[in-house]
């Protein structure tokens, strides 16, 4: 994650922690120095602040820390961790007693022969314990557990506490801080939240991998085989807007600026506000947002680079099919450059990059097939669909204007196939 609403409130309330614990000499609230000292916190401890909006419209912050303040996970006035603590000790002391009685062994016996006993029963305590972590999703459901294998710390993180808590308790996240613990000076430097140990956990908590937010605009990355806005029917609910206006209940209905296809994968910007929607939207209508997409197309293709300048229009026949019209199509125009030829021991494709100077309903797709000649991989419409194949489309790059700053945004998302073949 680049950014998740860190904004300058969040910023404040930072210093204004952390000027507190600095007053009070103690981590807990209310403080308590003796039993709670300041010096639980070690330095460059990772602590964060998150500003909600309860659904009757109350303010409400939150406090986290990664991990434990010197063994202890539960202080008075910061987020519990992602785990019952009395399951915690069932399922850890007994292990923990063993691998001790091990260690004296080894320690002072000289029991070399215990130390494979002592890492495989590590390992084992170490697995039961990644199976009692439980963290809520946006739709209220819950994930039981960690990712298999994960790295150590995972689904400790601050931010990622903070988030669970504010799923839990159905509150709407309104920014989010996080900073490293000095007592030297107040925090200057904010972090994102972890994406090395927690990102897979938190596309699923939020329903959405999250590249960038603040208080105006989000960019989401994808994927394929999910609608960008509601179907008709309750069956196609389900989707990209959806679930960001669930996350965030006080975003207007309409929050989408654009599309992508259902089996296109990549770049999504949704807004926060019907003034940024509006302006997003113009940028799209008025052609000055850049976009690039990757995809993997059957066949060679000699040139390097072209044009495909062709209108289209709905095929009322065959819906949603596009077809090309002559006489009655809308101007549709694409330039694409080529990026490699891949040759396997049954096929050759021909990786490409699409700029479309025109944003219409299809237009890579039919432009690929019809002006090019070589439909792109995985195209149940315009081209071939084996069972089990995505279509190899992707959004991998947009360039817009930030509705309030005017500030020029760029954003990447690397392409997830262009080494499958």
């Amino acid at each position: 994650m680049i950014s998740f609403l860190l904004t300058e409130e969040a910023k404040n309330e930072a210093t204004i922690l952390h000027k507190t614990l600095m007053e009070n000499k103690s981590v807990s609230f209310p403080p308590n120095p003796s039993l709670y000292p300041l010096s639980l916190l070690r330095e460059g401890a990772m602590i964060g602040v998150m500003i909600l909006e309860t659904k009757g419209g109350e303010r409400k912050l939150l406090y986290g820390f990664s991990g434990a303040m010197s063994g202890i996970y539960d202080i008075p006035g910061w987020v519990k961790p992602c785990f019952s603590l009395s399951l915690f000790h069932a399922t850890f002391d007994p292990y923990d007693k063993e691998i001790h009685r091990l260690t004296d062994l080894i320690e002072k016996e000289g029991r070399e022969d215990l130390k494979e006993e002592r890492r495989k029963l590590s390992a084992e305590a170490q697995e039961k314990l990644n199976e009692i972590f439980v963290f809520s999703r946006w739709d209220g459901g819950k994930i039981q557990g960690l990712p298999p294998r994960p790295r150590t710390g995972t689904g400790e993180c601050a931010g990622l506490k903070l988030i669970n808590t504010a799923l839990r308790r159905g509150w709407e996240i309104k920014g989010l801080a996080e900073f490293k613990w000095s007592k030297e000076s107040a925090p200057s430097e904010f972090f994102p939240p972890c994406e090395e140990r927690c990102g897979v956990l938190m596309e699923e908590m939020l329903g959405l991998k999250y590249l960038y937010v603040d208080q105006s605009i989000a960019v989401v990355d994808k994927r394929a085989g999910m609608l960008s806005v509601p179907g008709r029917g309750i069956e196609k609910l389900d989707s990209v807007s959806h679930r960001f206006h669930t996350l965030f209940p006080s975003t207007p209905e309409v929050c989408h600026v654009h599309r992508l296809d259902m089996d296109t994968s990549g770049l999504l910007v949704l807004a926060f506000d019907r003034e940024s929607v509006k302006n997003l939207m113009m940028q799209f209508e008025e052609r000055s947002v850049r976009k690039t997409y990757v995809a993997l197309l059957e066949g060679v293709i000699e040139d390097e680079s072209g044009d495909v300048d062709m209108p289209m229009r709905l095929d009322v026949d065959h819906r949603p099919r596009q077809i090309i019209d002559w006489e009655q199509g809308k101007r549709a125009i694409t330039h694409w450059e080529r990026i490699k030829v891949i040759t396997t021991p049954k096929e050759r494709f021909t990786l490409v990059r699409f700029f479309p100077h025109t944003g219409r309903t299809h237009q890579l797709r039919v432009h690929a097939s019809e002006g090019l000649k070589h439909p792109i991989v995985g195209d149940n419409l315009y081209g071939h669909q084996k069972e089990g194949e995505r279509l190899m489309l992707h959004a991998e790059s947009i360039v817009f204007r930030h509705p309030k700053t005017n500030e020029e945004m760029e954003f990447t998302s690397p392409c997830p196939f262009s080494l499958l073949h």
